[in-house]
């Protein structure tokens, strides 16, 4: 699958759920997908910054105004990176916590999700 990548090789997964930031790498991976990942947003922030990463995956959490921070901190540094947010189906978000995402994605527990948005993106 990896020859199958025309324009991401590599992708920054955020989150702070250690169980499934594990599960989302590991799908990547077995996917093909070069993966980096961080524990938290101020982590996240500056690997992204490196400019080691081609996309970036936020999971969010709470109401998403730390998400809304990050995304829109992340665009500033690195504007045409694209940034997938994953979502509880249920949860509710401030305005604005996902204006600066170019995807928005449930989140599921296999990450399977995650990996469909990379290929629509790609």
């Amino acid at each position: 699958m990896a020859g199958s990548r025309t324009k991401f090789k590599s992708v920054l997964c955020i989150g702070t759920d250690p169980v499934q930031l594990n599960l989302c790498c590991s799908l990547l991976r077995e996917n093909g997908w070069n993966v980096l990942s961080a524990g938290s947003g101020y982590d996240g922030l500056l690997q992204f910054g490196t400019g080691a990463s081609d996309v970036a995956v936020l999971d969010v959490d709470g109401d998403g105004s730390e998400a809304a921070l990050i995304t829109a901190e992340m665009k500033r540094l690195r504007p045409d990176v694209p940034i997938i947010l994953t979502v509880g189906k249920a949860q509710a978000l401030v305005e604005g916590a996902v204006q600066s995402a170019n995807v928005v994605v449930p989140r599921g527990k296999t990450c399977i999700e995650v990996l469909a948005a990379l290929e629509k993106l790609n």
